[in-house]
C-alpha cells in the first residue's frame, strides 16, 4: 500500500492513469454487447447465491427476534439459533401461503370469468363503438371505426393466431418466467443455508478481515457498514409496511363497494407498490383493467379512489416511514430503476434505491473526505513561500 501511494504521488502517474482509463473505458464502448453478454451469463449463474444472500440478510432480524428473546432460555449450545431458524422459515412459508391462497384462487376465478363473459364483453364493446360511430355521424366527423369493430370481433381468433405465430417468443419468455422462479426458490433454499451457517460464517469473514485490515480500520469499516446496515433495514421494511397498508386500503374500499376481484387486485397493488416510483401505477392500471371489463363504473370509482389514496401516501404515510431522507435526488430515482432493470431484472429495480442511497453514505463518509484532504494538501504545497537557492551576492 505504502508502495503504491508513492508510486502515485509521481507526476507521471496521473497521465498513466487517465490513459488507462481511457482505454478502458474505448474497449467496454467498442464491445458492450459482448461486455453486457459476460455480464448477463455472470448473473445468471450468480443470482441463485445473490438472492440466498438478500433472503438471508432480510430474515435475519427476523432469527435473532426468535435467538434472542423467544429461545433465549435453551442453554443447549447451538439449540437457540436452530429453533429460531426453524421458526422464522415457518413464518417465510405461513407469508408466502397467505399470499398463494389470496392470490391463485382469485387469478383463477378471473381468468374464468373472463372467458365466460366474452361474448358480453364483445357485445357491450360493439355497443359502444356503434354509438361512437353515430355520434361522430350526427357532427360529420369522418371517423373510421369499421377496424376496431373488425378486432373486437375477432379479438380471441386473433389472438390464438398472434399466439401460434410467435410460439418462440411465448414459450422463450414463459421458460425465462420459469427460470427466474427456479432461481429464486434456489436462492430461498441457499438464504436458509446462510442462517443456519451464520455464526461460522460471521467468524470466516471476520478472520478474512483482521489478515486484510488492522483494527482501526476494522473499527471505522465497523461503524460504516452499521450504517448501511440501517439504511438498508429501514427501507426494507418501511417499504413492505408501506406496500402492506396500500394493499389492505385498496381491500377494505373493494369490500366495501362490492366490487368483484377484491383479493387479486389487492395483493397485485401491495406487491407493485413495493417498485419505487412506478409500481403504484402499475398496480392501479391492472386493477382497472380487470374492473373495466365488469363495469366500467367500478373502473372509473377505482380509478379516483387510486388517485386519493396514493396522494395520502405519498404526502401522509410514506414521509412519516421514510422520515430520514435516503439522499438521492428525485430526479434520479426514475434514472436508478430502469439501470436496475436492465442489469438484474427485477430484483436490480428492487435494490436500485437503497444500494444507491448506501454509495452516497460511502461518497461522503469515505470518497469526499479524502478528495478535501487531497485538494487542502494541494493548496498548502501550492502557497508554500519559494526560498531563494541563488548564492548571495557581495
Amino acid at each position: 500500500m505504502k508502495r503504491f501511494r508513492e508510486l502515485l504521488s509521481r507526476p507521471w502517474a496521473a497521465y498513466a492513469f487517465a490513459a488507462w482509463g481511457a482505454v478502458v473505458l474505448y474497449m467496454l464502448l467498442s464491445h458492450l454487447a459482448l461486455f453486457a453478454g459476460w455480464l448477463a451469463s455472470l448473473w445468471k449463474l450468480l443470482s441463485p447465491v445473490v438472492i440466498g444472500v438478500i433472503v438471508a440478510y432480510l430474515l435475519n432480524p427476523v432469527s435473532d427476534f426468535f435467538e434472542f428473546r423467544v429461545f433465549k432460555k435453551l442453554k443447549k449450545p447451538g439449540a437457540a439459533h436452530l429453533w429460531a431458524v426453524i421458526m422464522t422459515v415457518l413464518c417465510l412459508v405461513l407469508v408466502l401461503a397467505i399470499l398463494l391462497v389470496a392470490l391463485i384462487p382469485s387469478i383463477a376465478q378471473s381468468v374464468s370469468k373472463l372467458i365466460s363473459d366474452w361474448d358480453s364483453y364483445t357485445r357491450k364493446a360493439q355497443e359502444l363503438i356503434a354509438k361512437l360511430s353515430a355520434f361522430a355521424a350526427e357532427r360529420n366527423i369522418n371517423v373510421d371505426l369499421s377496424k376496431l369493430s373488425a378486432l373486437v370481433d375477432n379479438g380471441m381468433s386473433e389472438l390464438v393466431g398472434w399466439l401460434k405465430g410467435n410460439s418462440k417468443a411465448v414459450l422463450s419468455t414463459l421458460g425465462s418466467v420459469g427460470s427466474s422462479v427456479s432461481n429464486f426458490a434456489i436462492g430461498i433454499l441457499f438464504g436458509v443455508c446462510f442462517l443456519v451457517a451464520e455464526k461460522s460464517l460471521v467468524g470466516l469473514l471476520g478472520k478474512v478481515r483482521a489478515l486484510l485490515f488492522k483494527k482501526e480500520q476494522i473499527e471505522r469499516n465497523n461503524v460504516l457498514w452499521r450504517r448501511f446496515h440501517k439504511v438498508f433495514i429501514r427501507y426494507a421494511g418501511c417499504t413492505l409496511l408501506d406496500a402492506t397498508i396500500i394493499g389492505v386500503g385498496v381491500l377494505v374500499f373493494m369490500l366495501i363497494m362490492r366490487m368483484p376481484y377484491a383479493g387479486l387486485i389487492a395483493v397485485m397493488c401491495a406487491l407493485t407498490n413495493i417498485i419505487p416510483t412506478i409500481g403504484p401505477m402499475i398496480g392501479s392500471a391492472i386493477g382497472i383493467f380487470f374492473l373495466i371489463l365488469d363495469k366500467p363504473l367500478n373502473a372509473l370509482w377505482f380509478f379516483i379512489f387510486c388517485c386519493v389514496w396514493q396522494s395520502i401516501d405519498g404526502m401522509i404515510i410514506k414521509p412519516r416511514l421514510f422520515s430520514d431522507s435516503l439522499g438521492i435526488p428525485a430526479v434520479w430515482t426514475l434514472v436508478l430503476i430502469v439501470l436496475g432493470g436492465k442489469i438484474a431484472g427485477m430484483l436490480g429495480i428492487l435494490l436500485a434505491i437503497p444500494l444507491a442511497a448506501i454509495f452516497v453514505i460511502f461518497y461522503h463518509e469515505v470518497i469526499s473526505p479524502r478528495i478535501d484532504r487531497r485538494i487542502a494538501k494541494l493548496n498548502s504545497e501550492q502557497t508554500e513561500p519559494v526560498q531563494d537557492t541563488e548564492p548571495a551576492q557581495e
